[in-house]
């Protein structure tokens, strides 16, 4: 008995001397978690484009505020998020140390690398909705060629400024420049775009989910002249308001009138006004290929604003949610919601959009088009961490912005189903008011700016199978 009793205050005497050494640890380092400091002063390293106020807005928190240690260590890893996400960094890095002058008050450091971020991009491109769809033709007659110039963070104030000068089977130019804050407040923001295309051929049709095109060598069969203005409202870091006035003029060939005579409204050249409202909420760790958190988007658009031409007149509607969970270990799973509606049971051709265009994608179903008015989605990923993310030097590329990259890959079990009501008799065919799925495998593979190269087996309702290449994340 008196054994056991010296043993159990021997342990809780060993126990009792860790915790007091670690909680003076703690506070020697001001690491304890209920300890409160003040943030002194932020210290900013390599931004040598991008403007300091620029990386300040993103931070979750400012010189001057009081914080515990927990509260200060979670803002700083939502203000990492916040600055990765805006697409100006390829790494950030955030730290904190004691302020020597006072034991209350720390420092912030924040190191970034930079992006490249003016870019002439070369346009060879097919005028196939995707990949997928021009691999089956191969077709070198529909290529377009170019240069589409991206500079993004143009004069460090996270602007972007793209023109676009294209030739070939189809001519198409545009500009468009955005800032996102024109107020001292920096909530508010301010776009414009501009261009116009012309096309020698157009898709005017659907024969079995698939579009049917006409083409004139000679002539061109549809122009398209536009504009848009648009002002973005961002009150928190996590939420965006769009809201956006646009203007479009079409001429299409009196060709594609008699091949689909609900193809426009009877005219072949017309103009109209439109109104689009965008509402974001974003809580994902990384935009561009997400793990954990979550994803809202709400999109309102009413076409014809009784100006110019009165026959254009129709409302869309769709919500987007997405969902990501970190299982355990190297597990994930994922699933979005997709739903849109058209309340109108007429609607012509060349405003028709449903599964096959973004946002309505359902994988499985990448070749086919299915319209109607009202359009439901569910997908579903269970991924797998093959390998975890690892940050590379290349020895022979001198430049940060190029030579230290980031990888990842990832393996995923697929599901998406789909339905698509159409209550016009007229044009109902056997894809349409039935449950559609497509399930299947992936390979992932993740790096810096932003890009994913997907690669996926899928098999649809239909016992179609298809090999696809994608360059988007899945969900």
């Amino acid at each position: 008995m008196y054994k056991k009793s010296v043993f159990l205050i021997l342990i809780f005497g060993l126990i009792s001397i860790a915790k007091l050494q670690a909680n003076s640890e703690n506070k020697k380092a001001g690491t304890n978690s209920n300890h409160k400091v003040i943030i002194g002063n932020i210290y900013i390293f390599g931004n040598k484009i991008t403007k300091r106020y620029i990386i300040l807005r993103e931070l979750e928190f400012k010189k001057g505020d009081t914080l515990t240690i927990s509260n200060l260590k979670r803002k700083i890893l939502v203000s990492k998020q916040n600055l990765l996400n805006r697409s100006l960094f390829n790494f950030v890095n955030i730290e904190y140390q004691k302020n020597k002058s006072s034991e209350n008050k720390i420092n912030i450091f924040i190191s970034v690398i930079e992006r490249w971020y003016i870019w002439p991009i070369p346009i060879l491109a097919y005028t196939d909705r995707n990949f997928n769809v021009w691999w089956e033709t191969k077709s070198l007659a529909h290529l377009d060629y170019g240069i589409n110039l991206k500079i993004d963070n143009f004069r460090g104030r996270m602007e972007k400024l793209r023109l676009k000068l294209q030739n070939g089977y189809n001519k198409s130019f545009e500009l468009k420049w955005e800032t996102p804050y024109i107020n001292k407040e920096e909530t508010w923001g301010l776009g414009f775009q501009a261009g116009v295309t012309i096309n020698h051929e157009t898709d005017y049709a659907l024969n079995d989910y698939k579009l049917l095109f006409y083409g004139n060598n000679i002539k061109y069969v549809k122009k398209n002249i536009f504009s848009k203005l648009f002002f973005t409202y961002r009150p928190k870091f996590r939420k965006l308001h769009r809201f956006s006035l646009m203007y479009n003029y079409f001429n299409y060939s009196d060709s594609l009138l008699i091949l689909n005579p609900n193809f426009a409204y009877g005219e072949n050249q017309f103009s109209f006004l439109s109104f689009r409202y965008n509402f974001k909420l974003d809580y994902r760790d990384y935009a561009p290929y997400p793990l954990n958190g979550y994803y809202l988007e709400l999109n309102f658009e009413k076409f014809g604003l009784n100006i110019f031409s009165k026959k254009v007149n129709l409302i869309t509607a769709y919500i987007v949610y997405d969902r990501y969970i970190h299982l355990k270990k190297n597990w994930y799973f994922a699933y979005n919601l997709t739903s849109k509606i058209v309340p109108s049971n007429y609607r012509p051709y060349f405003l028709q959009r449903g599964i096959g265009f973004s946002p309505m994608v359902l994988r499985g179903y990448e070749l086919l088009v299915i319209n109607g008015m009202w359009t439901g989605i569910i997908k579903s990923n269970l991924k797998y961490k093959l390998i975890s993310r690892k940050t590379v030097r290349i020895p022979f590329i001198n430049s940060e912005k190029f030579g230290i990259l980031f990888y990842a890959v990832y393996a995923n079990l697929i599901f998406d189903g789909g339905y698509v009501y159409n209550p016009n008799k007229k044009t109902i065919n056997y894809l349409n008011n039935k449950f559609l799925y497509g399930t299947g495998a992936g390979i992932d593979f993740v790096t810096y700016y932003d890009t994913v190269i997907r690669f996926e087996y899928l098999i649809n309702s239909e016992k179609q199978t298809h090999f696809f290449i994608s360059l988007v994340a899945p969900i």
